[in-house]
């Protein structure tokens, strides 16, 4: 269908048409920055491409899908944008107010394929609709982040351990993994997209986060207007098991109440 027969259809002007196109093209227009980021007392240098922008309509209200690629381990990211973007794609936050802030690691089993042992769709849902009720913020989703950084295929190795032994999510990556690392996760390509979407170290942000490690490489980034939201879920008789665990023994907080009293 021609723009002509699109402009009588719907009423619309032929040039507001064109210029919509126009901005649509430009959307999905290639944007590479270069930051340096520091995590663990390292710097490192990364190139973030923005690969598409366009608007979601949610549950939640309207939010603005960012597509980046990010030049680290983890290579794939989007972000949910809560604020008004300008004809250059850029957010535009009001920096009197704070910034709801959520980092949205892979989980493929329970946000996308309904996993009843996973809590992350109930974070999932809970964070966007904090940011809604904030007014302004970001969710930065990183895909391959599933297993605590270990990959799919270990977290379905877990999977399996735990319906067949009984044992929790921690125990079971120890079984697989004795002298490994709980949770291989890096988070400089978050603070390198936020450094995209032009978020002023000056901003304060409202982590909605259960896990104080995710807290440092704001600070060293210069992010330092930064505390920490609750954001947990009411435990189920599928995940209680599990978040106690991850309460225990990786130091998440307010992930169960009475953890500290009887076991599991």
């Amino acid at each position: 269908m021609d723009r002509s027969s699109i402009a009588t259809k719907y009423a619309i002007d032929a040039a507001e048409i064109a210029r919509h196109v126009e901005l649509a093209k430009r959307s999905r227009a290639s944007v590479t920055q270069e930051f340096v980021v520091a995590e663990a007392g390292v710097s490192y240098s990364l190139k973030v491409e923005r690969e598409g922008v366009g608007p979601l309509k949610t549950v939640y209200g309207r939010f603005q899908h960012f597509s980046f690629k990010v030049s680290d381990t983890w290579e794939k990211y989007s972000a949910l944008v809560r604020a008004p973007i300008d004809d250059s794609f850029q957010p535009t936050f009001d920096y009197s107010r704070p910034i709801r802030l959520r980092i949205d690691s892979g989980c493929e089993t329970g946000q996308l394929l309904g996993d009843l042992t996973c809590e992350c769709r109930g974070q999932l849902d809970l964070a966007l609709d904090q940011i809604a009720q904030s007014g302004q913020g970001v969710l930065i989703n990183i895909p391959r982040q599933d297993g605590r950084g270990m990959g799919l295929p270990f977290k379905l190795a877990t999977l399996y351990l735990q319906a067949a032994l009984g044992v929790d999510t921690v125990e079971a990556g120890s079984l697989l993994e004795p002298d490994g690392s709980r949770d291989i996760r890096t988070y400089s390509g978050v603070v390198a997209i936020l450094m995209s979407l032009g978020v002023s170290t000056e901003a304060t942000l409202e982590l909605s986060s259960n896990n104080p490690s995710k807290v440092k490489i704001f600070a060293d980034n210069g992010y330092s207007r930064l505390s920490m939201v609750p954001c947990a879920v009411a435990p189920t008789e599928h995940t209680r098991q599990h978040l106690i665990a991850k309460q225990r023994e990786l130091g998440h907080i307010g992930l169960v109440a009475d953890a500290g009293e009887g076991g599991v």
